[in-house]
């Protein structure tokens, strides 16, 4: 029997919480050594988006924080890097469009196309923050904004990569655990058959 789209939200959602929890483990995979891991391939963007769709927002930022907290730490303990306070904020970005976009939905399609979006919009903003903040000289002319975007292109790669790998994983569980075995934590369905974030 499907869910009730009249029916509340449960208050506890233990599976989903659990995939969180999971999303989160993924995210410090980026403290493997390079040689264990495609470069900048990490679960953060994705861990924020399903966060924030299938949990409260508040929520979704307690649990990016702790494996943003937790990967700032490691990296300054094993790499001597120092923290970058501005992940924060791109992450947050990722669960505020992860809230707004997904909240109500299970279609694959729109959650593939919003996972592409954050990833991109993640890619466009950084960078550009880079370019002005001058991490490296590129100089503040539109071609050395240019050469900021095309000398992020190969390290973005894994990053684009654990987005959409991630967010697929994370949703699908949802989508599959929930009708098999959480009824009560499904996304609820409208009538004509679509969830509710699918209407127009």
């Amino acid at each position: 029997m499907g869910a009730d789209p009249h029916a509340p939200p449960p208050r506890l959602k233990p599976m989903t919480l659990a995939l969180a929890g999971a999303g989160v483990l993924a995210a410090w995979t980026v403290l493997l050594p390079p040689e264990y891991r495609p470069e900048n391939f990490a679960a953060f963007g994705a861990l924020a988006l399903f966060a924030a769709a299938r949990l409260s927002f508040g929520t979704a930022l307690a649990l990016v924080v702790f494996a943003l907290g937790v990967k700032e730490v490691g990296v300054y303990l094993v790499r001597g890097l120092e923290p970058y306070p501005l992940s924060l904020v791109y992450f947050a970005g990722y669960a505020a469009v992860g809230r707004a976009c997904l909240r109500h939905t299970e279609s694959p399609v729109r959650i593939g196309t919003v996972a592409v979006g954050a990833s991109l919009g993640f890619f466009l903003v950084s960078n550009f923050v880079s370019w002005v903040e001058q991490a490296y000289p590129y100089g503040y002319s539109l071609a050395g904004l240019g050469d900021c975007y095309a000398a992020a292109v190969p390290f973005y790669r894994g990053t684009f990569a654990g987005d959409l790998i991630y967010t697929g994983a994370l949703f699908g569980l949802h989508a599959v655990l929930s009708r098999a075995y959480f009824p009560a934590e499904r996304v609820a369905a409208t009538a004509g058959g679509r969830t509710s974030g699918d209407q127009s």
